[in-house]
This record gives structure tokens, C-alpha cells and sequence, in this order.
């Protein structure tokens, strides 16, 4: 027997979930709980905690703050997005770390985008199986701690303003995190393993410290970085095992200073693949030796035996 007209219609509310009622942004009342499938349009502030689902296209509002707690598994169906034009906060720990995955249906989901004013702040996230983790638009801000993901497209895209911090990333495609004119500060990280190039930037500013980029771990892996062009400082890091270690053009004034060059092509250390100006490469540890690159470039003072305090800190 077919269901009446006002029973199709109270199940297909039940099913459309934009939302929910509730306080306000910056009301004193308590957060609204979220539903039960996370779609549409969120307006009110949110707490997710327990085993969540996003079951369609969502979106943060500007002015609306989700609150991921500790422990919390969030799911997310195929190709889904979760947009952020207010504030994306997961509060993961050591303890009770918060989890991304696809849906078992699903081989895949988009990941999270932080429009112009939207602020991503991810700590202790697990995953895998996301086109791109987070994409950081100009205009937002995106703060990533104890983040371990692989088997992934991109984990970063900056254009805005974001940071990487004790995190690892593996098994990414090219560009597994890309810098576009943003501002990406990356710390005690490991990224490893690309079908293509690891980090590449073009334009805006990018410092790695205490980091390691590389170890191809016998999968294909082009460069472990590849900057066409921006402001460029790379500190106390191992860059290691790429077919090429950096690829190197339209930069002026790039520091790379007490990093371990090791397990790279044969002559490929560092390559140019543009102009370049007042490379200050002072300080290095070369298993191939010091490269001749030429006037713009400073490989004095190289250290004679490899950096042991360069690398991720515990």
C-alpha cells in the first residue's frame, strides 16, 4: 500500500536535514546537538561528538563555530564537502584522537574547504581516502597539529594563511601540499611519498623547520619540492630520497640552512629551473658533496658529517 500524502511528506523531512533549530551564533545557550546526518546549511553553533555522518554538501555559515570533541569518528559520504565559512574547530588528543574516513560505500570525499573569513583548526586527526584534506582559500586561516593521513590527493592547498605541525603526510599525488601566493609555516613534520612532487609552491611565502620531506620508500616520487617562485626558507630538515631533492627557480633570498641533502638522484640535489638570486645554502650536509650552482648561490661552510639535530623533533 502506497503511504499517504502527509506520511511521504513527514519522511521526506525527516530526511532533509539543513541545519537545525536553535540559538544563534554568539548566543549564551547551550550548543545545538547535530543531526543525525550532517547536511545543508549549518547557522547555529554545533557539537559533534560520538560516530557522526556527512551525508551531503555542508557548510559552516560565517559567524557559526562546530566544536569536533575528542574521540569523535566522522564519516563522510562519496565526494562530499564540508565548506567553512565560520569556524571548524577538532579537538582531538594524544588519547582520543578524532578520525575523517570515507563511508564504507564510499571510495572517497572531498575534504574541507575554508572559504575567504572561514578558520580550520584540525589536532590530533587521523585518516585516509580524501581528495583534498583541507584547501585554504585566501582570506582564511587553517592550523593543522598531529595530523596523520595517507593515501590521499592533496592534504594541503594554501592561498590563505596556514600552518603544519607534528604531522605526517604519505602517499599523496603530485603537489600533495601546494603553497599558491599563501603563507604555509610547516614544523617537525614528515611528508613522504608522491606519484609526483611532494611540496610545490608557487608564489606566497614557505618555511619548513625541523621537517623531513622525501623517502620514496620504492614508490615514484619526482622532486621533494619544486618552487617555481616566492619566498623560501627551509631549516634543520631532511630532504631526502626524490628523483630530484629541489627544483629551483624565481626566488631571491631563499635561506636553506643545516639540512641534510641525502639519498637524492645522482646530481640532483638541487636543480634550477629558473632565476635565482642570493640562494644562502650555507651550513648543509651533502652526502653528494657541495653543489657547483654557480654565483648566486652559497654552499660555504658545508658540514662535514650528517646534522643530527635536523629532522623531526620528538
Amino acid at each position: 500500500m502506497k503511504p499517504s500524502i502527509a506520511a511521504s511528506f513527514a519522511l521526506l523531512l525527516g530526511a532533509c536535514v539543513v541545519g537545525t533549530d536553535g540559538p544563534g551564533p554568539g548566543d549564551d545557550d547551550d550548543d545545538v546537538p547535530p543531526p543525525t546526518g550532517i547536511a545543508g546549511s549549518i547557522t547555529s553553533n554545533q557539537t559533534w561528538g560520538g560516530a557522526q555522518t556527512i551525508t551531503a554538501n555542508a557548510t559552516i555559515e560565517a559567524g557559526a563555530t562546530v566544536t569536533v570533541t575528542a574521540g569523535a569518528a566522522i564519516e563522510a559520504k562519496d565526494g562530499v564537502t564540508l565548506r567553512v565559512k565560520g569556524r571548524l574547530v577538532v579537538e582531538g588528543t594524544d588519547a582520543a584522537k578524532v578520525t575523517f574516513l570515507p563511508t564504507t560505500d564510499a571510495l572517497t570525499w572531498a575534504g574541507i574547504v575554508a572559504d575567504p573569513g572561514g578558520e580550520v583548526s584540525l589536532a590530533y586527526v587521523e585518516g585516509t581516502d580524501v581528495a583534498t584534506l583541507v584547501y585554504c582559500h585566501t582570506g582564511a586561516t587553517c592550523d593543522l597539529d598531529h595530523v596523520v593521513f595517507d593515501d590521499l590527493g592533496k592534504a594541503l592547498i594554501v592561498e590563505g594563511t596556514a600552518t603544519l605541525t607534528k604531522s605526517r603526510i604519505s602517499k599523496v599525488q603530485n603537489g600533495g601540499v601546494t603553497v599558491s601566493n599563501g603563507t604555509l609555516t610547516i614544523t617537525d613534520s614528515h611528508l613522504l611519498t608522491s606519484s609526483g612532487d611532494v611540496v610545490i609552491q608557487n608564489g606566497g611565502s614557505l618555511t619548513i623547520d625541523h621537517s623531513e620531506i622525501g623517502e620514496a620508500m620504492g614508490s615514484y616520487e619526482h622532486c621533494n619540492l619544486h618552487v617555481g617562485s616566492g619566498a623560501l626558507t627551509i631549516t634543520r630538515s631532511n630532504i631526502r630520497a626524490g628523483v630530484y631533492g629541489l627544483m629551483l627557480g624565481g626566488t631571491s633570498g631563499a635561506v636553506m640552512q643545516y639540512n641534510n641533502w641525502v639519498e637524492n638522484g645522482a646530481g640532483t640535489d638541487i636543480s634550477e629551473v629558473g632565476i635565482n638570486t642570493n640562494v644562502d645554502l650555507r651550513f648543509n650536509y651533502w652526502d653528494q658533496g657541495a653543489p657547483n650552482l654557480g654565483a648566486a648561490y652559497n654552499v660555504g661552510n658545508a658540514a662535514t658529517a650528517r646534522i643530527t639535530d635536523a629532522g623531526p623533533r620528538p
